[in-house]
């Protein structure tokens, strides 16, 4: 698959579960691109890195950062854009392999399975707690150095 494709199917997938999740209507448009463009983000860094956990985290903060930033703009919660971003990203299908493959007794399958799904969800939990967490600090910062003056 191309990236202009995989793009598409992050975007059209992320639209349905806005719909699920009952998003206001007018970010579900903006969620949906956001999720396609770190999707193919998470690709990228992945296949130049080979690092699932890099990947993850990278994919994750940028998820993060950029959420915080929404939240701000259009005035709603930043899970309202990071929760339905992560859709794409979450490791189902390694899930799958690794009961797979231990089914099929290919210990080996199973346990590179097993470490590439951990490294992608520590990743991605390590890089939203991080970013989020630093974003609203910052945010506080200067929230008490505009109350200072």
């Amino acid at each position: 698959m191309n990236y202009f494709l995989e793009f598409f199917v992050a975007c059209f997938g992320t639209f349905g579960f806005t719909i699920y999740f009952k998003l206001p209507k007018n970010v579900r448009g903006t969620v949906s691109i956001l999720s396609g463009l770190i999707w193919v983000t998470y690709k990228y860094i992945l296949i130049n890195t080979n690092n699932y956990l890099i990947a993850g985290l990278l994919a994750s903060i940028i998820i993060g950062v950029i959420s915080e930033t929404l939240a701000i703009y259009f005035k709603k919660p930043a899970t309202v854009f990071s929760l339905p971003c992560l859709i794409p990203l979450v490791p189902g299908a390694g899930m799958y392999y690794i009961m797979y493959y231990f089914i099929e007794s290919d210990y080996d399958m199973m346990t590179t399975s097993l470490i590439n799904t951990v490294l992608t969800t520590t990743g991605l939990a390590l890089g939203i707690i991080s970013s989020q967490a630093t974003f609203r600090l910052f945010r506080q910062l200067v929230k008490e150095k505009k109350n200072l003056r």
